[in-house]
């Protein structure tokens, strides 16, 4: 049987806040969403009366129509919600929802996780499959503990008007932990994505 040819891979790790590793879980992505068509349609310069539906900077959803001419995307962390997003549902994904069941929001309140910076690695060829990561670590400073039930990865958007150049994030794959994960106050969970391509 052939092998896929896009697939991706989950990383994830929780350490309590003597950087003591309490749980490593590793599974193959189920749900890439399609918000991934949406960004191949703005690639290839189609315009549609269809909206990508991204999260602002402040973690709150927004949708921008695809007519509207858009700038470039990566998953850099101009915005904090690119790259890996974390939350705390546990229903299955869907591939036409856009969001986190529950996103858990970038802070130090109750309930709250500190994004750290993506780490992205350059995509990699030397044989195949070729292969690319994105990592980030997530902090929990929120005074108690906060469960993750799901995780995802997002690309930071650049959307362009003749006004004004605005940033949000795109999620474009989601995926439900076997179990919930419990971080400690102090500690941290670090979520790895491995993009793979196969020829």
């Amino acid at each position: 049987m052939p092998k896929p040819l896009l697939t991706a891979r989950y990383r994830v790790v929780v350490r309590d806040e003597k950087g003591r590793v309490k749980r490593i879980e590793e599974a193959p992505s189920k749900s890439f969403i399609l918000n991934l068509l949406y960004l191949w349609w703005l690639a290839l310069n189609l315009n549609t009366s269809d909206s990508l539906s991204m999260v602002t900077y402040y973690g709150s959803p927004y949708a921008y129509p695809l007519s509207q001419p858009v700038g470039w995307w990566a998953f850099d962390n101009e915005e904090s919600y690119s790259g890996e997003q974390v939350g705390s549902g546990t229903s299955s994904p869907s591939a036409s929802s856009p969001y986190l069941e529950s996103l858990i929001l970038n802070g130090t309140g109750s309930g709250q996780l500190s994004y750290g910076s993506s780490i992205v690695t350059s995509p990699s060829l030397s044989s195949n499959p070729g292969t690319m990561t994105v990592t980030k670590t997530f902090t929990n400073n929120s005074g108690g503990t906060v469960t993750v039930g799901e995780i995802g990865l997002a690309t930071h958007i650049s959307l362009v008007s003749t006004a004004s150049s605005t940033m949000n994030a795109a999620l474009i794959i989601h995926d439900v932990l076997p179990s919930v994960a419990n971080v400690p106050n102090g500690g941290t969970i670090t979520v790895t994505y491995t993009l793979v391509v196969n020829t």
